[in-house]
């Protein structure tokens, strides 16, 4: 009966470092990237079936960006046309589809011109952002006839905590900018 009582605690002890959570165990455990867009619901960007390109609020940190049209000139299937300079309307084409063809969400609303179809993408601040997925392809079964070429969805930023934040951003260049 004694032999039995402590065998049972020698035999587990080997066991007790598999159940033992390491910071390395931990990191190596965290959840893949997640897209909203591609069904209207949350899932992992690797099980979803579009094609998608994900820019976190990191990578726009990173790349730093002047405008959201440069941002969105580093994603594949994804061309900008300018009509202007600064501050002019750009015309969106994903796929080779037309701008009016494109459909843009901030936040989840369409904000596409009723009368032209082009999006205003001039005046959202890099700043503001703080996600933005690209959904290449048709979801026109989804969304609807104006997203035949793909979906831009725009997340812009949230405050943390009750009240004003102040924020400062500081930047140079050349040639008068």
């Amino acid at each position: 009966m004694k032999l039995a009582r402590l065998a049972l605690p020698l035999c587990l002890l080997p066991c007790a470092e598999l159940f033992a959570d390491t910071p390395d165990r931990d990191q190596a455990l965290k959840l893949p990237e997640m897209l909203i867009s591609a069904n209207r619901q949350v899932e992992a960007r690797n099980d979803s079936s579009a094609a998608n390109t994900v820019f976190t609020r990191e990578d726009i940190d990173r790349l730093q960006p002047s405008s959201l049209t440069d941002l969105l000139q580093r994603v594949p299937g994804v061309q900008i046309a300018r009509s202007g300079g600064r501050g002019s309307l750009p015309g969106i084409y994903l796929r080779g589809t037309g701008s009016a063809q494109s459909l843009v969400l901030v936040d989840g609303q369409r904000i596409s011109s009723s009368s032209s179809g082009d999006s205003n993408l001039q005046y959202l601040n890099v700043q503001q952002i703080e996600r933005v997925e690209v959904l290449r392809g048709s979801r026109s079964v989804i969304y609807g006839s104006d997203a035949i070429g793909g979906v831009i969805q725009i997340f812009t930023r949230r405050g943390a905590q009750q009240g004003l934040q102040g924020r400062m951003h500081v930047g140079f260049g050349s040639n008068q900018t």
